[in-house]
C-alpha cells in the first residue's frame, strides 16, 4: 500500500468517527431537551372528556313535558268570561297533564288547527357550554317537540326543559298555549292571531311595477294551470311557524306536477323584515320583479265602505238594504267577506291578468253587470238541514271572454268562512295562513 492510499483510508476513518460522535451528542441533547407545546397538547386532546350527565335523557326530558301539569282550559275560559262580564267564576280550578290535552286533540279542535296531522314526540340536547372551553360542563337542557305536520311542512310546540330541576318553559306560541292562567291568557290570545299578521306582511309585500305579492301568486299559479302539464297544479297555502321571541318561519306551498313545493319565507315580528330563504322563495320573488307594470282595481261594492272600524251595518250608504233588519244575517256573512282584505285584494289583482291596462275594462265589466257580489242563502246542496244561518257568498267576473265565479260558504254562527271551489281555494289559501 503506497503513502497516498493509507492517507484517504485514514481520513474516510476520522470522518466517520467524527459523524457518529456528532449523532450521539445530538440524541443525548434532544433526549434531554423539553417536550414541545404542541406535542402537549396532541397528548391533552386524546384524553377522555368527562361524561356529560345529563347525556341522552332524551326520553326523560319527554315524559317531563307530557307529566307537566297546567291548569284546565275550561276553567281559564270560564275565568276570562268571567272577568270580561264582571261575574264570578263557577268552574272549578283543576290541572291536567299536557300529554291529556295533546290526546284530545286540544289544538285542533280548541283552536281550529284542522289542518295539522299529529307527529312524533322528539328531544333535542342543548349544547349550552360549547365556549367554556376545554372542561365539558354538564347540560341539563333539552328542546322537546311535538311534530305536527300540515302536508310537507313539520310545524307544533316547542318546549325547553331542564331534565336536573323538571323546569319546562315554552319556546313558541303553540306551546304557550297549553299552559294559559289567569295572567296570560289575554296575551296568549294575541299572539295566536300573529299567523295572520305574518302572511298579511310577507303577501303585502309591495313591487316595483306596483302589484303586491299575494296578486303575484295567484296570477302566477292560475296562468300556470292554463299548459297542459300544470292542469292539477294547486295551491296549498301558508303554514306559519314562531320559531323564538320575534323570529317565525312562514311556509308556501303548492303541488306542481305532483310535486310539493315548499317556499321558506322568514319574519321578523319587531323589524317587519320578510326574508326568502332558498331558491324556491326567491324564484317567486323574482316573478314579482320580473312583471309589467300594472295599477290595482276595486272590486268591493260602491256603496260599500271598506273601513273595520265603522259597524258593519254603517258601512253602507243610507238607504241601502242591507241597512234593513230584514237583511241583517245575509248582510253580516256579505260583510264578513269583505273584510277578508287580503282575499279581496288579490281577487282585484286576479281580474287585472297582469295587464297594465286591464282598470278599464274592469270598470266595464262591472257597469256592464257582468263583475260583481252575490250573496244568497245557502242552497240546499250545501245546506240541507236548512239552516237560516247558512250563506253562500259569490264573485262572479268576466276575464278573457269567460264567465267565472268564486264561491265561498259562510256559517255565521260558527264564524266560519270555506271556500267552495278550485279558484277560490286558492284566492283565499294564497294570502290566508291554514294554521
Amino acid at each position: 500500500m503506497n503513502r497516498t492510499t493509507l492517507i484517504i483510508i485514514l481520513s474516510l476513518a476520522i470522518i466517520a468517527v467524527l459523524g457518529l460522535g456528532g449523532f450521539l451528542v445530538k440524541l443525548i441533547i434532544d433526549r434531554n431537551a423539553p417536550v414541545e407545546n404542541s406535542a402537549i397538547e396532541q397528548v391533552q386532546a386524546h384524553k377522555p372528556l368527562p361524561i356529560d350527565k345529563y347525556a341522552n335523557m332524551n326520553a326523560k326530558a319527554i315524559d317531563i313535558v307530557k307529566n307537566y301539569k297546567v291548569l284546565k282550559p275550561e276553567y281559564v275560559d270560564a275565568y276570562a268570561e268571567a272577568n270580561e262580564k264582571g261575574t264570578a267564576n263557577t268552574v272549578e280550578k283543576g290541572s291536567i297533564t299536557i300529554n291529556e290535552l295533546v290526546e284530545q286533540q286540544f289544538l285542533e279542535n280548541r283552536f281550529k288547527m284542522t289542518f295539522l296531522q299529529r307527529g312524533e314526540w322528539r328531544a333535542l340536547h342543548l349544547d349550552t357550554d360549547a365556549e367554556a372551553g376545554t372542561e365539558q360542563v354538564a347540560d341539563p337542557l333539552y328542546e322537546v317537540y311535538l311534530d305536527y305536520h300540515d302536508e310537507s311542512v313539520v310545524v307544533g310546540p316547542v318546549w325547553i326543559v331542564d331534565v336536573a330541576h323538571s323546569v319546562v318553559i315554552p319556546r313558541n306560541d303553540m306551546a304557550s298555549v297549553f299552559d294559559r292562567n289567569e295572567y296570560n291568557y289575554e296575551e296568549i290570545n294575541e299572539n295566536l292571531k300573529r299567523p295572520a299578521s305574518v302572511v298579511r306582511a310577507i303577501t303585502s309585500h309591495k313591487f316595483d311595477v306596483g302589484i303586491d305579492l299575494g296578486g303575484v301568486f295567484l296570477l302566477h299559479f292560475l296562468k300556470l294551470t292554463s299548459q297542459p302539464k300544470h292542469t292539477n297544479d294547486e295551491i296549498i297555502g301558508w303554514t306559519v311557524m314562531h320559531e323564538f321571541e320575534d323570529e317565525f318561519s312562514a311556509f308556501f306551498q303548492w303541488k306542481e306536477l305532483d310535486e310539493v313545493r315548499v317556499a321558506k319565507f322568514r319574519f321578523n315580528w319587531s323589524n317587519k323584515i320578510v326574508e326568502p330563504k332558498g331558491l324556491l322563495a326567491i324564484d317567486l320573488m323574482a316573478v314579482g320583479d320580473n312583471m309589467e307594470p300594472v295599477a290595482a282595481v276595486d272590486i268591493y261594492p260602491k256603496e260599500y265602505t271598506n273601513n273595520l272600524k265603522i259597524p258593519r251595518n254603517e258601512r253602507w250608504i243610507r238607504g241601502h238594504s242591507c241597512r234593513s233588519a230584514d237583511y241583517r244575517e245575509l248582510c253580516t256573512a256579505f260583510v264578513k267577506v269583505l273584510e277578508q282584505q287580503d282575499f279581496v285584494n288579490a281577487m282585484a289583482w286576479l281580474l287585472t291578468n297582469g295587464e297594465p291596462n286591464a282598470s278599464r275594462r274592469v270598470e266595464k265589466c262591472k257597469e256592464d253587470k257582468k263583475c260583481g257580489w252575490v250573496p244568497k242563502l245557502a242552497p240546499d246542496d250545501l245546506n240541507p238541514e236548512k239552516r237560516e244561518d247558512l250563506f253562500e257568498v259569490d264573485y262572479k267576473y268576466e276575464l278573457n271572454g269567460r264567465s267565472q265565479m268564486v264561491r265561498f260558504l259562510v256559517d255565521d254562527k260558527n264564524d266560519k268562512i270555506t271556500p267552495l271551489d278550485k279558484i277560490s281555494q286558492w284566492a283565499y289559501y294564497s294570502v290566508t295562513p291554514r294554521t
